[in-house]
């Protein structure tokens, strides 16, 4: 995992935690939506990669489809692989969101279908300007029977364990889940002491504290 977060680091600098723990486990039957498919290194899905549906515009100067629309897009997919009983799930990532208001109707009936849906959005603390702003979204979804769960978005080993919860609750006809990642994504500008509750920071070397506090760590790990 540290390896694949150095790989993503220069594509995905302050978001890497969430790409590498959110998609590492995914099956090739599985399918994940995503903008921008092609910034993500192959190695991360090994050799059989799932189905990948990039929605990025075609046209480069056309606005980003926001995360409510790639929500939308990937449970009306989830839905056609249930009618046709495929196996496998599929994920929603998709993007950053400050709201999740308008994606709630969604999100009901993808509960309401039990659709075989995992949904992570990243929650940008860097757009924040005070600490009443980082309030979590999943607050938005109570009542559409989507289980929401918040994560520090720079803990990838976290990101990992309840992503792979997620997706096996999906996969034994448990329904969706959705997964708000707080992350920090501004160049060249470490987390603010306000926010340090909600989110780490680097990854990688998040992770590196990690390995060493475990006696996992080696010095090769840094090669790439």
């Amino acid at each position: 995992m540290y390896a694949l977060l150095l790989k993503c680091r220069e594509a995905h600098r302050g978001t890497e935690g969430t790409v590498v723990g959110s998609l590492m486990g995914l099956l090739p039957e599985d399918s994940l939506t995503i903008s921008h498919a092609g910034d993500l290194p192959r190695v991360l899905f090994g050799k059989k990669p799932p189905e990948i549906l990039d929605l990025a515009p075609l046209d480069p100067k056309a606005l980003e489809i926001d995360a409510p629309a790639q929500i939308a897009i990937a449970a009306g997919y989830a839905l056609v692989r249930s009618l046709h009983r495929k196996p496998g799930i599929v994920l929603a990532f998709a993007g950053e969101a400050a709201d999740l208001t308008d994606a709630r109707e969604t999100l009901s009936f993808a509960a309401t279908h039990k659709l075989a849906l995992v949904v992570v959005v990243r929650h940008n603390l860097a757009a924040s300007k005070n600490s009443n702003a980082v309030a979590d979204l999943t607050y938005e979804i109570l009542g559409t029977g989507v289980a929401g769960m918040t994560l520090d978005g720079s803990d990838a080993m976290a990101v990992y364990r309840v992503t792979q919860e997620a997706m096996f609750r999906a996969r034994h006809d448990g329904g969706p889940t959705l997964l708000e990642c707080k992350v920090y994504r501004k160049a060249a500008t470490s987390v603010p002491k306000r926010l340090r509750a909600w989110v780490q920071g680097d990854a990688v070397e998040y992770m590196e504290k990690q390995l060493r506090a475990r006696n996992f760590w080696q010095e090769d790990l840094r090669r790439p």
